[in-house]
């Protein structure tokens, strides 16, 4: 068998033959498949569910219901934008599901003893945007997401989410106006 870092130089048909013999059940294929796509994966469950706990359980669920789900995909050239759909939708549950509760690692807190005026704006500009992203539902974050931090077009956006290009195009408007909304009523609190 290949190592997993050759499947990046593989053509399209070459991927689309993996997915369907995924698909018929050989666990290989699936395993180079998402071996491939693991990373970029959990790298964007974490930019919507912003902690990594979280998004390594989205990552986790969704590679196992896309597992499930394959036999029933039809297009095998759809399988990135099918992954990225049961994805968001695995960090939508995740969103539903948790409590307002924000566990912060003691690891992850900047050191404070040498930061000066600057750096202590940056960080408190940070938590500011994290906690005015947080107000945001499921759907506004994925979003916002996709199209800002992972630069995903608005066609992939769409398929992602099942949802015309024109909804998309409607949803970012609405989702930008609503983090900014948040950001003014953060801006509020802290006064």
């Amino acid at each position: 068998m290949e190592p997993l870092a050759a499947v990046d130089a593989l053509p399209s048909s070459a991927e689309a033959d993996l997915v369907r013999r995924a698909a018929q059940g050989d666990s290989a294929a699936f395993a180079v498949l998402v071996g491939t796509r693991a990373d970029r994966a959990f790298r964007t469950a974490q930019a919507i569910l912003g902690n990594e706990p979280d998004a390594r359980d989205a990552t986790q669920e969704a590679f196992v219901a896309a597992w499930r789900q394959l036999p029933r995909l039809r297009d095998a050239e759809h399988f990135d934008a099918w992954l990225r759909r049961i994805l968001v939708n695995a960090c939508r549950t995740q969103i539903r599901a948790r409590h307002r509760v924000r566990e912060i690692s003691l690891d992850e807190l900047p050191d404070r003893s040498g930061a000066g005026p600057v750096a202590a704006d940056r960080v408190s500009e940070t938590d500011v945007l994290g906690r005015a992203f947080d107000r945001l539902d499921a759907d506004k974050r994925a979003i916002l997401v996709l199209h800002y931090l992972r630069h995903e077009p608005v066609a992939n956006i769409a398929n992602a989410m099942g949802i015309p290009s024109g909804t998309v195009k409607w949803r970012l408007h609405a989702a930008r106006g609503a983090l900014e909304r948040a950001l003014r009523a953060e801006g509020e609190e802290r006064r």
